[in-house]
């Protein structure tokens, strides 16, 4: 292989990791939004699995440093757990939305409390 194919092949890999990490911060800014905009983050999160999924194809065509796996294993898990949390408070709708608008009226610790009591025990209903 000569010294620009290796270049490529890095610059690739580099690519791929910026890729990741883009998916993560969208998944996790989208994440914070409220409910009806909460649903771009799944999509984001799917985004980061598959930039995972390419990184480690490269990584295993070439010479790469375990930091490599390390940052596609990252990504990985990072873009399941987001994306997870986001499904699981998109198919909890109305308890999420319910708990959104109590926390934007809470102003002390007490009623933030209660918001928070009210959303655990509707979600074990």
């Amino acid at each position: 292989m000569t010294e620009e194919e290796q270049r490529s092949e890095k610059r690739k890999v580099a690519d791929a990791i910026l890729w990741i990490v883009a998916a993560l911060v969208a998944t996790y800014a989208a994440l914070a939004l409220p409910l009806p905009y909460k649903v771009a983050a799944p999509l984001f999160a799917v985004a980061g699995i598959v930039a995972a999924i390419r990184l480690f194809r490269l990584a295993s065509k070439g010479q790469h440093t375990m930091l490599v796996w390390l940052a596609g294993t990252a990504g990985l898990v990072g873009s399941l757990f987001y994306g997870g949390v986001a499904t699981s408070q998109i198919i909890m709708w109305q308890p999420t939305q319910d708990y959104e608008h109590c926390m934007a009226d809470a102003l002390t610790d007490t009623a933030q409390a209660a918001c928070d009591t009210q959303y655990s025990e509707r979600l074990w209903l």
